[in-house]
């Protein structure tokens, strides 16, 4: 049974519709999406910057965060994307999340605020993230590090991940995708059986998201719907999914088709749920923490 405070929040969120109504589809979607794109990024807060090395950077026109331990060597290197239906930028629980990762599990996290749709689209935005994943992995030298993200960050992990690996460029030494969203279409018959319990996401909002994502290339190419594209000869992976998420049909499916992925899928969860701080938030990113550590020695 999921912990009090999980349960909680789904209920809350469901009965709130406090991201259900930023992730559904119709006339208001677009407007959602210019009225988040008008206010301020939200940013690492000033607890965090006070017990973090951190600096922002540039890239291609986007701003790229780092954030590290001061008081230890970093257990591991992670490339992060962050989620938001490549529509939205990262928000306050993303910042939390990689906060606590930084600074309880030692992570060096470097995290690009990559371009966005409408304005940009899956070729566009996966050209920009493979032009910078070439100069990171210039500026590690060799050295191992780790690719995750959650949801559609998950997503560009999976599909830059595979055109790393096709441009014969070094890999990561593992992946770790967070509630990954790797089929734009959301066809499958169980995500309707799913949707009532999802107190995030909508079938509507991704369907239009992802066709606002795609663009001009069918949800079919792998650089929209990873989960299409060539799983072979990819790292170790750490895959987790929710009971309660609708994208949970993305994470088995990556199962199904590759087996040898270490999957984390808890009944009832909420979809993102590892980056939240329930009690099995904190057991996940202990995990990733743990995974990280083993395969970058």
């Amino acid at each position: 049974m999921p912990s009090f405070a999980a349960s909680l929040t789904g209920f809350v969120l469901r009965t709130t519709g406090y991201y259900r109504r930023m992730f559904s589809g119709g006339p208001q979607f677009q407007m959602n999406i210019a009225k988040v794109r008008a206010a301020a990024l939200p940013e690492p807060d000033a607890k965090a910057r006070a017990v973090l090395t951190m600096k922002q950077t540039e890239f291609g026109g986007r701003h790229v965060w780092h954030l590290a331990p001061k008081d230890r060597v970093p257990t591991a290197h992670v490339l992060f994307w962050h989620g938001g239906g490549y529509v939205y930028p990262a928000t306050p629980v993303h910042w939390k999340f990689l906060t606590h990762m930084a600074q309880v599990h030692g992570w060096a996290i470097t995290a690009p605020l990559y371009p966005l749709a409408p304005e940009s689209n899956a070729a566009a935005t996966t050209k920009w993230a493979l032009e910078f994943y070439r100069s990171y992995l210039a500026e590690r030298g060799g050295e191992p590090f780790v690719m995750s993200g959650d949801s559609a960050g998950g997503g560009l992990t999976a599909a830059l991940a595979q055109l790393v690996r096709d441009e014969g460029m070094a890999l990561p030494a593992a992946l770790i995708p967070i509630n990954p969203w790797l089929k734009l279409d959301p066809a499958h018959p169980d995500q309707t059986t799913i949707e009532p319990r999802d107190g995030i996401l909508t079938l509507s909002g991704i369907a239009e998201g992802g066709q606002l994502y795609a663009g001009d290339l069918p949800l079919t190419d792998p650089r929209c719907s990873p989960i299409f594209g060539d799983w072979n000869d990819l790292p170790p992976i750490l895959a987790f999914g929710g009971g309660d998420d609708i994208l949970v049909t993305d994470a088995r499916a990556l199962k199904a088709k590759l087996p040898s992925v270490e999957y984390v899928e808890l009944p009832g969860m909420l979809h993102d749920w590892p980056i939240f701080n329930f009690r099995e938030s904190r057991a996940a990113q202990a995990k990733m923490a743990d995974f990280a550590r083993r395969v970058v020695t």
